[in-house]
């Protein structure tokens, strides 16, 4: 059993922590508290502690000075710190001092159970290392990694052979019988990014790990997921003796899950394989997910898996969809498509390829109706959040959505502000304001509103009765005169001000729109004052 010790100044926290944690689940026997480092080290001088939860900043002495007080005294005790602060000195001075880890506050109390629950597993691997013999001390402590290493060298295709595995299951003094049927449990994480951030990419990973092992091999440690990361996308490979029941085990796993993370779980049960087509099965169920759409969270077997191809295979009727986004019929839009999925799914036709086909209709659609307004689609979709929403997209139905009512909402609402054209007007020349100064044109102008050029142009003369240039021009010489008045810098200096690098240029202009010099201008407003 467990005892853990809890430190921190404030009561209030002290309370929330020992009667909010489950410690019954965590396997805890006793629950100490201290307001202070002083009355700690009473306490520790009295009972065993196996884990002290404190904070760093108190009066006096802090959980630093602690910390290094417990590891002076030589006693084995796991830190779990806390602190207001994301300090990188606090951190180091943790990791100084071999602390488990620590939490920012306001913390989580699901985040702290896992995490205590991470630390307990650690101190029970070292409970059971101090029980083996010297041999036995090195076989417990590295023959799960010697085995998980094994499965991960055929999982990649580096052990091919009988004799050759047998030889190396042989030096490994592995107890695994070649002969003996296996099943792969394929696991993909999608959409995880929340999870990973609110629980720590160590403490996710280890959780599920977890959940692997208990439910599909019933042991507590892990000698049998490895684990691969494909960007964020993660996959976790359990090595399986039997297939009775697994894939209620794996929808046991996706229920519990779901209870701490919101991203998706989806698991595919292979059929049977000898050790030796490790590596060919693995790079199937991998390009089973990567194909297969339907099956996005929920547990599938490898032979429900279909994966058909029709390159000619037109999925979405243009003379449909044209309409709908002309008139901006977004929700019948969505209606379309999720109608499209259902059929496609029902004629086993619903995966990767056929998500790609429709996206890039869906793309070719939309973007033909953009350029009607002379918006540049490639500028307008060019920011990191469109970027990613698209890079989602042909992972499951949902994504798809997702990605083309985004596309659909921000389309719509471009085109309506560019409908506006006084409104869009006004707009440019806040913007020519702005950078006056600047090398500006109509390419530079276009680029900030997602414009053509041409367009840009064409579109404000109509509405101004102005050419642009002339605008922008006339604008500067305004902000001329003004510094000419000044009598503060020279003329070369006001050219250069207002945006003209050529004097010459600048003079012209100036005369063309005032009919006279910058300096008899300067000259003959000086003598009217």
């Amino acid at each position: 059993m467990i005892n853990i010790l809890i430190v921190d100044d404030d009561i209030a926290t002290l309370e929330v922590i020992r009667d909010s944690v489950n410690w019954e689940k965590l396997g805890v026997k006793e629950v100490r508290i201290a307001l202070n480092v002083s009355s700690a080290k009473q306490i520790f001088n009295e009972t065993p502690i196996d884990i002290v939860i404190s904070d760093i900043e108190m009066p006096q002495e802090s959980g630093i000075d602690f910390l290094r007080w417990v590891r002076e005294e030589n006693k084995e005790c796991e830190f779990l710190f806390l602190t207001c602060h994301e300090s990188f000195q606090y951190a180091s001075h943790a990791i100084s001092y071999n602390a488990a880890a620590y939490l920012t506050k306001p913390f989580d109390i699901e985040v702290m159970e896992l995490t205590l629950q991470k630390i307990i597993v650690k101190i029970r691997q070292a409970r059971e290392l101090k029980k083996s013999s010297e041999l036995g001390i090195w076989m417990e402590k590295n023959h799960r990694f010697v085995k998980l290493n094994f499965w991960k060298t055929l999982l990649d295709g580096d052990l091919i052979g009988k004799h050759r595995i047998c030889e190396e299951i042989k030096r490994r003094h592995l107890d695994i019988e070649y002969d003996h049927p296996y099943y792969l449990v394929c696991t993909r994480l999608s959409n995880m990014e929340s999870d990973i951030e609110k629980y720590g990419k160590d403490v996710f990973e280890f959780v599920l790990e977890s959940f692997h092992m208990e439910l599909l091999t019933g042991k507590v440690m892990n000698d049998s997921v490895v684990k691969y990361t494909n960007g964020e996308v993660i996959y976790f490979i359990t090595i399986c003796l039997e297939s009775e029941q697994l894939k209620e085990e794996c929808q046991k796993l996706i229920e519990i899950s779901k209870n701490y993370f919101k991203g998706t779980i989806t698991c595919c049960v292979s059929t049977e394989c000898t050790l030796d087509e490790f590596n060919t099965k693995w790079q199937k169920l991998k390009k089973i997910f990567d194909y297969n759409i339907s099956h996005f969270g929920t547990v599938f077997g490898e032979e429900d898996a279909e994966a058909a191809i029709n390159n000619n295979l037109q999925i979405i009727e243009l003379d449909q969809l044209i309409p709908m986004v002309e008139h901006k019929q977004k929700a019948q839009i969505l209606h379309y498509l999720k109608h499209l999925f259902d059929e496609l799914a029902a004629s086993k036709h619903l995966n990767v390829h056929t998500l790609y086909l429709m996206k890039q209709e869906i793309i070719q659609v939309v973007y033909a109706d953009l350029m009607k307004y002379g918006i540049q689609a490639t500028k307008l979709f060019y920011d990191d959040c469109s970027i990613k929403i698209e890079e989602h997209a042909l992972e499951s139905t949902v994504d798809m959505i997702r990605w083309v009512n985004y596309l659909l909402e921000k389309t719509y609402q471009y085109e309506d502000e560019i409908a506006k054209n006084a409104t869009l007007v006004g707009k440019i020349n806040d913007y020519i304001h702005q950078h006056y100064a600047e090398d500006i044109g109509r390419c530079e102008i276009a680029s900030s509103f997602f414009l053509t050029p041409e367009y840009l142009a064409k579109m404000y003369k109509k509405k101004t009765g102005v050419n642009l240039k002339d605008y922008i021009n006339e604008y500067r010489i305004e902000k001329a005169k003004e510094l000419l008045l000044s009598g503060e810098v020279t003329i070369g200096d006001v050219a250069e001000r207002v945006g003209f690098d050529n004097f010459s240029y600048f003079s012209t202009l100036f005369k063309k729109f005032t009919g006279q010099t910058p300096k008899d201008y300067k000259m003959q407003e000086r003598q009217s004052l």
